[in-house]
């Protein structure tokens, strides 16, 4: 998390002190979820980095009704789902949306080799946002309707860690009044609306520059057409498209890693690596799960 993503957080906690009281009125929408006017706050908490699947930001309770729920981000935080693994695909949507999203990312590594501006890469992360250029699909070619899209922006179920309004700005409220004013609900309008502009973001790991990101869970993963007699060097896109091609993988925690380590025992295929010193490699075998 930014700082600065790190000091809005703070500042709407700050504002839902425990004690503080609702105004007489409030929006419908929040009325709609089941929280009261003039309720008192009792408990007022950060608990978004508590863990990875969690869509809440802030929670704000209230004494004798519903809780508000907030996802809170900056003006320009393009991100709502970030390094998807294959096992939250799976439990989150299903089997059959991850081989749909495993067959696009194929696709789209195997033409993004042709491309002047990619770099070394030997598989595809997955992440979901707001994006421009050339590394992403739209959401409706891997999804297929809005109630895909609010488990990526609220969560899954209706607990805690699943939200149930926005906040979306570079300013921090200045008292419970703003506070509300700056909410939104994450309704119907809301999510077709974010339907058009979220994207299924493919984020291409560069052995060569990035270190911890090679941990991340990959959607495809190059395969050479054969071994190799001798260990061959490859330092581009270009010479390692030459020695085969992208292909799907499966549901089993393949990383980046896994790849290059593949590649060098199995194929005689060596792509250096950026040092990670707080990691520890082991030797990885992908069979079929």
């Amino acid at each position: 998390m930014s700082t600065k993503s790190d000091d809005l957080e703070k500042a709407i906690s700050k504002i839902a002190k425990i004690g503080s009281v609702l105004p007489n009125s409030i929006p419908i929408w929040m009325e709609d979820i089941g929280i009261k006017p003039a309720s008192s706050i009792v408990r007022s908490e950060r608990i978004g980095s508590k863990d990875t699947k969690n869509k809440t930001d802030i929670l704000i309770e209230f004494e004798g009704c519903s809780a508000l729920k907030i996802s809170a981000k900056l003006s320009n935080a393009g991100y709502y789902g970030n390094w998807y693994s294959h096992q939250r695909i799976i439990s989150e949507f299903d089997r059959e949306l991850f081989n749909r999203l495993t067959s696009k990312t194929t696709e789209w590594a195997n033409g993004w080799v042709e491309n002047p501006r990619s770099n070394l890469f030997v598989g595809v992360s997955v992440s979901f946002g707001e994006r421009t250029g050339n590394t992403f699909i739209d959401f409706s070619d891997i999804f297929e309707n809005a109630e895909d899209i609010k488990m990526i922006i609220c969560g899954v179920g209706n607990g805690e860690s699943a939200a149930n309004c926005l906040y979306i700005s570079d300013d921090y409220p200045n008292s419970i009044e703003d506070l509300l004013e700056k909410l939104s609900p994450i309704d119907l309008q809301k999510l077709e609306d974010l339907t058009r502009k979220i994207k299924v973001v493919f984020r291409p790991i560069n052995p060569l520059s990035e270190g911890s990101n090679r941990g991340k869970n990959t959607y495809t993963k190059f395969l050479p057409n054969q071994k190799l007699t001798e260990i061959r060097h490859i330092k581009n896109i270009r010479d390692l498209s030459e020695l085969g091609k992208f292909a799907e993988v499966f549901p089993n925690g393949l990383t980046h890693n896994d790849v290059l380590t593949t590649l060098q025992t199995d194929f005689n295929i060596l792509i250096s690596r950026k040092m990670d010193i707080k990691k520890n490699w082991k030797f990885y075998s992908e069979n079929e799960t």
